[in-house]
């Protein structure tokens, strides 16, 4: 049975790679997603780690030692992580964990990049009004593919890496809510769309007129705009839901062909990714961490699946396994599940990937693995060693040790 944890890279601290390792064998632990770099900086509570108990994230610098060569093709050149000295911490996770059978997946964020963006805002998602976004880049931009090509590239040839995980594959798209309000369903649908140069032109090799939508879409945005707030924010509750937007897409259908052309770009990056790891190697599985089908996603945009183009059926034969992000609660955890392994029809393996932090409560860890095996999940994914408590720790490996007795 898979048992996956995550780390957001380095960040045991004063921890060494080997007493990491022996930890996570002993609470049962066989693979660790390892997060190369981080698209934004968050604050981050470690309380099993008080040398850095509050302790803010870099943002878009790696946790490895990269080799210029890689990137010669690309405008954009990575930057080493400036917390931890000469370490090339990528090697020394793989050492030690190899050392304790743990298998290690390195997981870059492919299409978010916050610190990148705002120095390159060329390579940034352009919204229907013409203005940058400041945290996604867009992936129909050929420099940022060659970037993030050229990164699992070195990743997958330089290192002994057993699976590779992409995050952040797309996604481009507005808050819940914005500084001075909420933004209703219609207008976070349009406003999340990019309307760059190059998107313009792929879609243009598809047959379609990004500006005709770009033009619809505007005409749909300004409705939302012209509703009074305080009316909008009466509706929070409603609006989380989304429930126009089915009704939305059947009357204005050039919005459904704005999203399938976000589904087959997003699905032909996935593939040009893919190919690049299965000739280095040939054995390691390519994963994919994706919102959950019904419920938004945990992270700072409340992503929705359709949104971001986050399909567990469209990347069949791109993806070996999903990993549904589910950090809520068990009965959440189970629903979402199963509707994500329902969707995927056997095609591509859904594991179910918690919340061991926050607002998980010992007693809850059975309850949400056993949900998530029960519905159909090839394993359990937990998130994260770094920020997790000692008691929950504990839970887990009470967990693991009796459904391996």
């Amino acid at each position: 049975m898979k048992v996956s944890m995550c780390m957001f890279g380095p960040t045991a601290h004063g921890e060494t790679p080997a007493k990491t390792a022996r930890t996570l064998k002993s609470v049962g632990v066989n693979e660790v997603v390892y997060f190369t770099s981080l698209y934004h900086g968050y604050r981050l509570l470690q309380p099993r780690f008080p040398s850095k108990a509050i302790y803010t994230l870099e943002a878009d610098r790696v946790f490895w030692d990269p080799d210029p060569a890689y990137y010669k093709d690309s405008s954009i050149k990575p930057q080493k992580s400036a917390d931890f000295g000469d370490k090339d911490n990528v090697a020394a996770m793989i050492t030690a964990l190899h050392k304790e059978g743990i298998a290690f997946s390195p997981l870059v964020p492919m299409c978010a990049a916050e610190r990148i963006v705002q120095d390159r805002p060329d390579l940034a998602v352009e919204n229907l009004y013409g203005a940058k976004d400041r945290l996604f880049l867009c992936y129909n931009n050929p420099e940022v593919r060659a970037y993030r090509i050229a990164m699992v590239r070195e990743l997958s040839a330089r290192y002994d890496i057993d699976h590779l995980m992409l995050d952040k594959i797309p996604q481009i798209m507005l808050e819940q809510s914005a500084f001075n309000g909420l933004i209703d369903p219609p207008l976070r649908t349009v406003g999340s769309f990019c309307f760059c140069r190059h998107c313009v032109a792929r879609a243009r090799k598809s047959g379609i007129d990004l500006n005709e939508i770009k033009r619809r879409s505007l005409v749909i945005a300004r409705r939302s705009l012209d509703m009074p707030p305080w009316l909008i924010a009466a509706q929070g509750a409603k609006l989380i839901g989304d429930t126009e937007i089915p009704l939305l897409l059947l009357e204005e259908p050039l919005l459904h062909t704005m999203l399938q052309f976000r589904f087959e770009t997003a699905v032909e990056f996935v593939g040009e990714i893919r190919a690049i790891l299965k000739r280095n190697k040939p054995r390691a599985d390519l994963q994919a961490a994706f919102v959950p089908p019904s419920h938004v996603g945990h992270d700072m945009t409340s992503p929705r699946s359709w949104l971001t183009s986050q399909s567990y059926q469209k990347y069949r034969g791109q993806v070996d396994e999903i990993f549904c992000c589910i950090h809520a609660e068990p009965d959440i955890v189970r629903f979402e599940i199963a509707r994500a392994v329902a969707a995927a029809e056997g095609a591509v393996r859904v594991v179910a990937s918690m919340r061991l932090y926050g607002k998980t409560r010992p007693e809850e860890v059975a309850a949400m693995c056993d949900g998530a095996l029960e519905a159909g999940s090839a394993g359990v994914s937990l998130l994260g060693y770094d920020v997790t408590s000692d008691c929950l720790l504990h839970a887990l490996k009470t967990w693991v040790k009796s459904r391996r007795t």
